[in-house]
């Protein structure tokens, strides 16, 4: 997957399959990227905004769970 790859953090509206598919790639790899699930019911603004926050306010260990659900 590219974002593990990257080292980067995957952002999705899609809880239907993105789920099942970040379970498939922890089992397949030892690395997997972060997912925050984010529902598409939330403003589009205030979802960046609390990312962003998020960003500034945690450090790598707290991405080790691997699937954050947000609202958080």
């Amino acid at each position: 997957m590219w974002a593990t790859e990257n080292e980067r953090v995957l952002l999705t509206h899609d809880l239907a399959t993105m789920v099942r598919a970040f379970l498939l790639q922890r089992q397949q790899q030892s690395a997997c990227t972060p997912v925050v699930l984010v529902p598409d019911s939330l403003p589009v603004g205030l979802v960046i905004e609390e990312i962003l926050f998020l960003d500034q306010c945690s450090d790598e260990s707290d991405w080790a769970a691997g699937a954050i659900y947000h609202p958080l």
